[in-house]
C-alpha cells in the first residue's frame, strides 16, 4: 500500500468516526430539546394507580421525544441506504410507540394492550427482524428453520417489550439500563463490522442520555410510549445481532440480564404468592429500595443499577473479542451472579418487612 492510499484510507476513517460521533451527539442535543418540548405540552401523569409512587402530577410520554430525536438523526445518515430490517425495526418500535401513547393517555386494559404488542412484534418477526439459526457453542448449531424462528423471536420480543415496561418505575433507571445495554451493543456491532447497527445503537445511546437530564431529576417520564419502544428497540438489535451472527446469541441475554434477573425473579415470587399477574405492583427488587424505612433516593436507585449494567455492558464486549465458549461462560456466570443478589435482597427484605412497606405506611415522595 503506497503511502497516498494509505493517507485516504485513514482520512475515510477519520470521516466514519466523526460521522458516527455526530450521530451521538446530535441524538443527544435533540432529544434534549424536544423532551423539554414535550414537558411544556403538559401530557401529565398522575399518581392514580397503586403501582406509582410519586405524589404529583409529572410529564409522561417522553419516550416520544428521544424515539422521534434519533429518527430524525438516523435519517440523514442511514439514508435511502437503510436495510429492510432496520426499517422493519424503526416501523415496529413507532407501532410500540403508538400503543404506550394511547396506554399512557386512556390506561388500556392489560390484555388489550399484550394483543396489540403481540400483532406488531409478529408483524416485525414476520418482515424479517427474527433469528432461525444459533450457535450456542462447542460447535453446535440449531437451525429452527422460519416458524421455530418466528416462536423463537416473538418470545424474546415479548419478554423484553415487557421487561422495560416493568422497570420502569424509579427515575433514571430503565432508560440508564437501556442506554447502558445500547453502548454494548454498539461496542459489539462495531468489533462485528455492522456499521448500520452501530448507527443506530449510537442514535439510542445518545437518545436516551439526553432524556435522562430531564428523567433522572424526576421531570419528565417515559411512559409507556417510551418503555415499549425501548423494550422493542433491544429486542430487534439482539435478533439482528443473533441472524447475522448465531454464535454471539449469548450476548443479548447478557446485555439485558440487569432487566431480565429482576423481572422473572419477581414474577416467580409473585406466582407463588398466587398474585394476580395482570395487577400493577411495587415488588420488583429495585424497589424495595424506595419503600420506608430506607426510603433511598431515586438518583442512587438508578446509580446503582447503571453500574451494573455498565459491567454487563463491558462483559458482553470481552465475550464478543474472546469467541467461542466465552459468550455461553459469561452469561451463565453474570445469571447466576444476578439471581443470587436478587434472592440476597429479597430475604432481607421479607425478614424486615420492607416488602411490605407500601401496604402499611406513606408512600415515598418523588419517583418515576
Amino acid at each position: 500500500m503506497g503511502a497516498s492510499d494509505y493517507a485516504v484510507r485513514c482520512a475515510l476513517i477519520v470521516s466514519e468516526f466523526l460521522n458516527y460521533c455526530v450521530v451521538l451527539a446530535g441524538a443527544f442535543v435533540l432529544s434534549a430539546v424536544l423532551c423539554r418540548l414535550i414537558m411544556s405540552a403538559r401530557l401529565m401523569d398522575g399518581p392514580s394507580a397503586a403501582h406509582k409512587v410519586q405524589k404529583d402530577e409529572v410529564p409522561s410520554s417522553g419516550g416520544l421525544g428521544f424515539v422521534l430525536a434519533a429518527a430524525l438523526v438516523l435519517a440523514p445518515t442511514l439514508g435511502m441506504d437503510a436495510s429492510g430490517d432496520v426499517l422493519v425495526l424503526g416501523a415496529g418500535m413507532l407501532g410500540l410507540l403508538f400503543i404506550g401513547l394511547v396506554d399512557d393517555r386512556s390506561d388500556m386494559n392489560a390484555k388489550v394492550k399484550l394483543v396489540l404488542q403481540l400483532a406488531v412484534i409478529l408483524s416485525m418477526a414476520w418482515f424479517g427482524v427474527r433469528a432461525e439459526v444459533i450457535e450456542p457453542g462447542f460447535e453446535k448449531v440449531r437451525d429452527f428453520g422460519l416458524v421455530g424462528g418466528l416462536v423463537f423471536s416473538t418470545a424474546w420480543f415479548l419478554l423484553l417489550t415487557n421487561a422495560v415496561n416493568f422497570m420502569d418505575g424509579s427515575n433514571g433507571m430503565a432508560m440508564g439500563l437501556a442506554m447502558f445495554a445500547c453502548m454494548g451493543f454498539a461496542g459489539v456491532f462495531g468489533f462485528v463490522g455492522e456499521w448500520e447497527l452501530l448507527a443506530l445503537s449510537l442514535a439510542a445511546v445518545g437518545a436516551l442520555a439526553g432524556f435522562l437530564v430531564w428523567n433522572l431529576p424526576g421531570r419528565l417520564f417515559a411512559g409507556d410510549a417510551g418503555s415499549l419502544a425501548v423494550g422493542g428497540l433491544l429486542g430487534g438489535l439482539s435478533l439482528l445481532l443473533v441472524k447475522s451472527r448465531p454464535d454471539l446469541v449469548f450476548i443479548p441475554p447478557i446485555l439485558v440480564s440487569p432487566f431480565l434477573v429482576d423481572v422473572l425473579l419477581t414474577l416467580n415470587y409473585r406466582v407463588r404468592r398466587g398474585e394476580n399477574l395482570f395487577v400493577a405492583h411495587r415488588d420488583h427488587v429495585y424497589q424495595l429500595g424506595l419503600k420506608p424505612p430506607l426510603e433511598m433516593k431515586h438518583w442512587q436507585v438508578a446509580i446503582g443499577h447503571w453500574m451494573i449494567a455498565a459491567n454487563c455492558a463491558a462483559l458482553a464486549f470481552a465475550a464478543t473479542i474472546i469467541g467461542y465458549v466465552a459468550p455461553l461462560v459469561i452469561f451463565a456466570g453474570v445469571t447466576l451472579l444476578g439471581c443470587w443478589m436478587h434472592i440476597r435482597i429479597r430475604r432481607a427484605a421479607i425478614a424486615v418487612g420492607i416488602d411490605q412497606a407500601d401496604k402499611q405506611l406513606a408512600e415515598p415522595d418523588t419517583a418515576n
